[in-house]
């Protein structure tokens, strides 16, 4: 096995059988394998399952095994009852349990099949090849379910063009000119066998040469509409007749076809309805019949001539479906004909106008045909299988009828919930009602008859062909189901019944009980929208308000898809309530909730979305797709450099520009952090300087200034963390160094001596070059893998900036998919610098995983964990302090005992003391320290499987022990190491006993025995620990001091440097590097002050002239107490670019003496990137891990020149990317993917520290309210643990408001911390029409990358006339408001309709179909103008709580009208209480109180008034000026 084997593929093919049942097979002779003919190809199963509707009177799923024999030729069918049921689990759960029953039933045999398979095609059947003993052969479609049905062989031809090994021309035998059949029907053929069935009815046939031929068996109508209407009709059936319906229609369809073979009917414009209409005239015409034979018509209802009219016979055969006239005729350029009287005389003198020759005529005509035919007979006569079928009994067929007039009642009526289902297509609205007419005309049914005539446009054929039947006897349902009525009813809480459903019609016929049994699926399914309602009105019982009503919408099936496609008159009173909770949803709504309302902004909030496209032509920042900008390809090659301190994310450019647009701060610190442009310095020459002298200074000027620049690229990685996302052509480029200076006056450029800083020399500068090059990436950036670092390897040797490079890919997570192997590649060689980066790094991406192989790797780099009597490493103590920090970071937060105890062992280890070089020196103990802190963090009061090392009493004791003279050294290397071990181990612990212990002497005489920087350790860890004591005061500050100290607490009275000062620097830097720590990322003003308070003391300490040896080392500790307070604002302030620090910062970058070190340096330049971390997207986080990776950064402990690693390695000082906090808030627009410049209301924890801070701010006292601060987007939020909510304030800018609100939803907060987007949706034009046409009117450009608060408020992104402008010149547009106008052409990107997308509805469009329906075309479009009216009177009442009865205020809305509930009596505009009963549609909850505005409704009050104008003039002009 491999490193990478994980998994055991060996089991995965092994398969355990089970006997269930044995058959005999009873096979004439025993199968043998032959070369050509093995043993499995001798047989054929294959597994039917009945379908739903066709169970057994017990309600058991029928499963056939079919085995087909070949050689016997011999098919035996087992037949296999499956029944689920349900068995009560124990009292402990109240779940059920369902198992399976398998039954065995009769095993059938079918003699003389050649071949046999199965048929899928919606439904599943056998297909058989059956031989009679003459060698005739058949095929047909068989199952015990259904009714035998012969199929029919299209011509099949030698050359098949489907075929593979087709060799011939294509275009010459497309239409099979030229091309020889093999023969006629199955007998001519002589199928040998049937072979690869497939989906869809496609069947392959063998014949005896070897050739396959391939035919489709259609088992089920292509057209949509006829197979639902043949599937409702069969779900209203007993079993025993479902599928011998569809049979019924097989043969019809069959019957049809061999009349037009026969030269006797032309084949129907529709084949498929009109074969299932035939199906059902037929079945109605055959209960005129009981025993005597069936009708024999004359010759005349057999032919009948084409009219020689050519009008006539032109509308004949172009009139496919039900309707009086072709479609085309409806149409208004054909409304002449209709209108004008044209048509009145194009029939001939001779001839009537009568309607025999029309669709209905016509297929009455052939269905008496297909009676009298011996099809027909087969069908419906003595033995007969259809329901209808003259064998049954008079009441079976009577319910039989009943159930199929019904199931196509409640069909028509769920096409009326939809306006995908035209009304003149072919078997549409119009083919169905035509039909419904007719049978009801046959049944008597006077009610249900005159309803459909409303809607038809051809007359009622009455003639002879059509009379009513006269032996049937069927009642007439006692009322008429008209679905909008009943939702009308429902909505307008008017008294209704029930809605009749597909369940009760076979409850009814069946006597069983409803909605039960495996149809239940099959019933939602076909009548959907009607099972939505049903379900919906039964919800609306308890719903309570407006909110409850959309979940329960929700709950019922209803999406924005369903809604758009609803009629408009159904549709507007379930938007009018999504409209009303539009606004402001409830938080607890799941995404499809917020879907069903057209709010996708807050399900899609904090997640990924759309690439952003910049609108704008001033963008030039470089895009990260597989191109070189254009800029950047014809840029001078000298410039090339510069490009790489730009980031390549367009997106994060633009939000970094927005961050810091209002002055150049964030130039200025791009500028101190460029290690490729020359420094400008200034040196004033001295009169008594020669010009040789003077050239001499400027070099070693510059020679000092080196240190500072080789200092930069620590602090630049900080500045660009994150930023790019690389060209994965091209190869990553790392700069170099520009050690060159600029001296002012004398303008001379001036070089450094390039032997003293040799990439030997100074080999860690560029390992930090390589670090901040990778840190640049963003982690979120794809395709850094193995391929992609191996082509950024600088050819055959390894160099320090690629090792650093590998550092920084490590610590943003993308070793991770780097290949093992890589690994051992890059650690062959033994280069110190790339072991250190490689190690790290791995260790970084694996953090707390415990991986094995990492763990293999780190362990043969340290001494300490090789097995006993191991060979010596040949590796540098480097290389084994790397190793042992990996192992801390690789196990980190496991309390792993084992490699507890490697850690705590390598802290007190004691050695030789006259070792030169010691491996166990100060930095390698310390990073055991920080390991053994690792993997232990923050379990101090937690170390139950550590008691027995006696890990805290060890730790105290090498960190506060007075020293033994002889083990001076041994107990200065360990101290460090401890003091870290105990502070991360019991961080934010409030240990009380600990902090005392660990805390300072308690007198001044023993700080002597402690060494400075000791005291500063200590001091951070004691505050660590009592994490909840840190506060940012002076006298928090004073009570951390030994009592001899206090007095000089604010450090103004220090005006010397003294070394008795040393422990007063000391412990007053560890207070401010713990209020640093406790305030990371916090951007507290109250601490920065504070903090910077000591700065700019320190920096007045550190400028005093030492006059002697005592006061230079004061300085030098004063120095480093400096950088680490300078390190504490900047911790404070990370991300923000505040200028009160950047101004501190800015002077300490400035140094250009020789006594400030490297390490000081570097410190500045850390704290500068600190300051801008991530060009202030990112900041820092106080986490457990967070904090611990400050501190390991920002160890106080600074290397004093650039190869110096003895008291920390320069290698930890990154690990501040463990703590980086992305809290920058960037509000996007959702549909564009724009960010946006938009103010938020960030709401603060009452007491936390954010918001004392800010109530401090602002001169009010502390107080225990919660508080809330305005910013503007993008911007930095405070510490998520100090943040309730975050909210956008942008509804005066058109966009619907947001809320974040991670104190009810502590999941935001993660999703947050890997996505800060907060995308935003346009509100739609109709709301209000001020606002809206202010909106609707502004026009705007886009200046830069983002857009500013004016251009969203007036809606940029127009510029110049709008181009579509001269359609509202149209009539039917002419009177849009210019609200509706914007909504029409989407100006802002609303999307105000239902859904979402280009093509959603929306209330513009609701309006003009609305007022096409008074046309009198459709009569179910006036029913929804009647609903619609209705709903606005009831809408119209918004009821409140008050006293014993609701107080109901109504609005004034026009002359003679009233409000639902007043008296006739009641004047105008006056208020009355009445008591109104509670309706789960009125909600006063958003609306405010009193009057609710025409505004607050999807479809304004004003345009249904206007649209009830236009029907009461059209019904005036009706009824010839008479009124309505």
């Amino acid at each position: 096995m491999g490193l990478d084997d994980h998994d055991f593929d060996g089991l995965t093919r092994e398969m355990l059988f089970t006997k269930v049942h044995s058959i005999p097979m009873d096979n004439a002779n025993v199968r043998y394998s032959m070369s050509n003919k093995p043993a499995r190809t001798q047989s054929k199963v294959f597994i039917l399952v009945r379908p739903p509707n066709a169970t057994d009177e017990q309600g058991r799923t029928q499963l056939l095994v079919g085995i087909q024999d070949p050689v016997d030729k011999r098919l035996q069918l087992l037949t296999l009852y499956v029944e689920r049921q349900n068995t009560q689990a124990p009292q402990k759960s109240s779940s059920e349990k369902s198992t399976l029953n398998v039954t065995f039933g009769e095993l059938r045999k079918a003699q003389s099949v050649v071949d046999s398979c199965k048929i899928s095609d919606g439904g599943e059947t056998i297909m058989i090849l059956s031989e009679d003993k003459n060698g005739l052969q058949e095929l047909s479609l068989q199952s015990p379910w259904s009714q035998l049905t012969t199929v029919t062989l299209p011509l099949l031809f030698f050359d098949n063009l489907n075929s593979l090994n087709y060799s011939g021309n294509h275009k010459a035998n497309r239409e099979g000119r030229g091309r020889q059949s093999i023969g006629v029907g199955v007998p001519g053929t002589q199928i040998d066998s049937l072979c690869h069935p497939k989906s869809r009815g496609v069947v392959d046939l063998l014949d005896k040469s070897g050739r396959f031929h391939r035919i489709r068996i259609k088992l089920q109508p292509s057209s949509p509409q006829v197979r639902k209407t043949l599937d409702v009709c069969r779900s209203v059936l007993p079993a025993s007749h479902t599928e011998k319906m569809l049979a019924g229609w097989w043969h019809v369809m069959q019957w049809v076809e061999g009349l037009e073979l026969q030269g006797l009917e032309p084949t129907p414009a529709d084949l498929e309805w009109s074969s299932l209409v035939i199906l059902l005239l037929s079945s109605f015409l055959a209960l005129e019949f009981s025993k005597e034979p069936l009708m024999h018509p004359s010759s005349n209802d057999f032919r009948q001539s084409i009219k020689s009219n050519n009008w006539d016979a032109m509308q004949l055969y172009e009139t496919r479906n039900s309707s009086a006239c072709p479609t085309w005729m409806r149409k208004k350029g054909w409304q002449w004909l209709l209108d004008g009287g044209v048509l009145d005389g194009a029939n001939t003198p001779g001839q009537s106008s009568s309607q025999s020759s029309n669709f209905m005529s016509v297929h009455i005509r052939l269905a008496k045909q297909y009676l009298s035919s011996n099809e027909g007979t087969l069908a419906f006569g003595k033995e007969g299988y259809l329901p209808t079928a003259v064998c049954r009994s008079r009441e079976s067929r009577d319910m039989a009828a009943w159930s199929l007039m019904l199931s196509l009642h409640l069909l028509a009526e769920e096409e009326k919930l939809t306006i995908l289902s035209p009304e003149e297509s072919t078997s549409g609205q119009s083919d169905l009602r035509g039909l419904l007419c007719q049978l009801a005309w046959w049944l008597r049914w006077q009610r249900y008859k005159a309803m459909y005539e409303l809607g038809m446009q051809a007359e009622m054929d009455t003639s002879r062909l059509s009379a009513p039947l006269i032996n049937t006897n069927i009642p007439e349902p006692p009322v008429y189901y008209c679905i909008l009525s009943w939702i009308q009813g429902h909505l307008t809480t008017q008294p209704v019944g029930d809605f009749l459903t597909l369940p009760q019609v076979y409850a009814t016929a069946t006597h069983s009980i409803p909605n039960e049994g495996p149809r239940k699926p099959s019933w939602a399914s076909l009548i959907p929208r009607t099972s939505m309602f049903e379900n919906l009105f039964r919800h609306l019982k308890s719903a309570r308000n407006h909110a409850e009503m959309v979940v329960a919408m929700h709950d019922c099936g209803f999406t924005p898809q369903i809604l758009e496609t609803l009629p408009e008159g159904v549709m507007t009173p379930l938007q009018d309530v999504i409209f009303i909770c539009q606004p402001n949803p409830p938080p607890s709504w799941s995404k499809e909730v917020l879907s069903l309302v057209n709010r996708t902004d807050i399900g899609a909030v904090l997640q990924p979305g759309k690439v952003w496209k910049a609108l704008g032509p001033d963008t030039h920042a470089p895009t990260h797709v597989a191109k070189w900008d254009f800029r950047m390809l014809s840029q001078h090659v000298d410039d090339f450099h510069d490009q790489v301190e730009e980031t390549d994310a367009t997106e994060r450019q633009a939000v970094v520009r927005t961050l810091f647009r209002e002055d150049r701060r964030l130039n200025e610190a791009q500028n101190l952090l460029s290690s490729i442009k020359a420094r400008i310095l200034r040196l004033e020459p001295k009169p008594d300087w020669t010009e040789q002298e003077y050239l001499e200074r400027q070099k070693e000027l510059a020679t000092t200034v080196a240190t500072s620049t080789l200092a930069i690229p620590a602090g630049r990685g900080l500045l660009y963390y994150a930023l790019r996302y690389p060209l994965l052509t091209q190869k990553y480029h790392i700069a170099g160094f520009n050690l060159t200076c600029f001296v002012k006056p004398a303008n001379n450029t001036v070089g450094v001596d390039k032997s003293l800083f040799t990439e030997e020399k100074i080999n860690w500068s560029f390992f930090h070059q390589g670090v901040a090059g990778g840190l640049a990436i963003s982690p979120h950036a794809k395709g850094i893998d193995t391929s992609w670092i191996l082509y950024n390897k600088p050819g055959q040797d390894l160099s320090n900036r690629h090792a650093g490079f590998l550092l920084a890919l490590g610590l943003n997570g993308h070793l991770k998919s780097v290949a093992k192997w890589v690994a051992f590649k890059y650690l062959t060689p033994k280069h110190t610098m790339t072991s250190i980066g490689l190690l790290l790094g791995l260790a970084a991406s694996y953090i707390g995983t415990m991986d094995s192989l990492i763990t293999r790797l780190l362990s043969v780099h340290v001494t300490r964990m090789l097995p006993q009597g191991a060979a010596e490493l040949n590796l540098s103590k480097h290389t084994q302090t790397t190793g042992i920090m990996g192992i801390g970071l690789l196990y980190c937060n496991s309390q792993h005992r084992r490699m507890s105890e490697i850690m705590m062992s390598e802290i007190e280890h004691t050695d030789d003391g006259d070792e030169e070089d010691p491996l166990r020196d100060e930095g390698y103990r310390l990073a055991a320290g920080f390991a053994l802190g690792f993997i232990n963090l923050g379990n101090g009061s937690n170390l139950n499987g550590l008691r027995d090392m006696r890990l805290t009493e060890k730790l105290l004791t090498i960190a506060t022990l007075t020293k033994r003279v002889e083990l001076v050294h041994v107990l200065d290397r360990s101290a460090a190491g401890a003091v870290v071990a105990i502070a991360l181990i019991f961080m934010k612990s409030e240990d009380h006993i600990v902090a005392r212990k660990v805390d300072v002497p308690d007198t001044v005489l023993q700080f002597d025995y402690v060494r400075p920087d000791i005291l500063l350790l200590r001091t951070m860890a004691k505050n660590i620990i009592l994490w909840s004591k840190i506060h940012p005061t002076f006298d928090w500050i004073k009570k951390g001091l030994p009592r001899e100290y206090r007095s000089l607490s604010k450090l103004n009275t220090v005006t010397k440097m003294q070394s008795r000062d040393l422990p007063f620097f000391s412990i007053l830097a560890g207070l401010c590097w713990s209020l640093g720590l406790r305030f990371a990322g916090s951007a507290n003003v109250q601490v920065r002050d504070l903090l910077i308070h000591y700065l700019d003391e320190f920096i007045r300490i550190v400028r005093t002239p030492a006059g002697n040896f005592d006061a230079e080392l004061a300085r030098g500790n004063a120095r480093m107490c400096m950088d680490v307070v300078a390190l504490s604002c900047a911790t404070v302030m990370a991300g923000t670019g505040d200028l009160v620090v950047l101004r501190r910062l800015r002077s300490l970058h400035g140094r250009d003496d020789p006594n400030t070190t490297y390490g000081s340096h570097l410190a500045a330049h850390l704290a500068i990137g600190a300051l801008f971390l991530g060009c202030g997207t990112t900041t820092f986080g106080t986490s457990n891990l967070a904090i611990a990776a400050l501190i390991v950064a920002f160890y106080p402990l600074f290397p004093a020149t650039v190869q110096d690693n003895q008291s920390h390695l320069q290698a930890f000082r990154h690990f501040w990317v463990l703590a980086t906090d992305p809290r920058c808030l960037v509000a996007k627009d959702l549909v564009t993917g724009q960010p946006l410049n938009i103010p938020v209301l960030i709401h603060l924890k009452a007491g936390s520290p954010s918001a004392m801070a800010n109530t401090t701010a602002v001169g009010r006292s502390r107080t225990t309210k919660s508080v809330t601060i305005r910013r503007q987007t993008p911007c930095l939020l405070p510490p998520l643990d100090d943040v309730t909510r975050v909210s956008t304030d942008v509804a005066a800018l058109g966009f619907w408001d947001l809320s974040i609100d991670f104190e009810r939803a502590p999941e935001l907060m993660e999703a947050f911390r890997k996505n800060q987007w907060l995308y935003l949706r346009r509100r739609p034009a109709h709301e209000s029409p001020f606002p809206a046409t202010l909106r609707a009117l502004g026009r705007g450009e886009i200046v830069g990358g983002i857009l500013s608060l004016s251009d969203v408020a007036t809606g940029a992104g127009g510029g110049g006339r709008e181009p579509l402008e001269w359609l509202f010149k149209l009539d039917a547009l002419r009177d849009l408001t210019h609200a509706e106008r914007a909504l029409v052409l989407d100006q802002l990107g609303s999307g105000g309709g239902i859904g979402e997308g280009e093509g959603a509805s929306t209330a513009v469009d609701a309006r003009l179909v609305l007022r096409s329906g008074l046309d009198g075309w459709s009569r179910d479009r006036l029913l929804g103008l009647r609903l619609l009216f209705e709903w606005m009177d009831r809408r119209g009442v918004i009821a409140r709580p008050g006293g014993g009865e609701e107080e109901v205020r109504v609005r004034k809305r026009g002359k003679g009208k009233r409000a639902v509930g007043s008296s006739k009596g009641a004047k105008k505009g006056r208020k009355k209480k009445v008591v109104v009963e509670a309706d789960p549609f009125i909600d006063v909850q958003g609306l405010g109180a009193g009057v609710v505005s025409e505004n607050a409704w999807w479809l304004r009050d004003s345009v249904i008034e206007e649209l009830k104008g236009r029907a009461w003039l059209a019904g005036w002009e009706g009824g010839g000026g008479g009124g309505r």
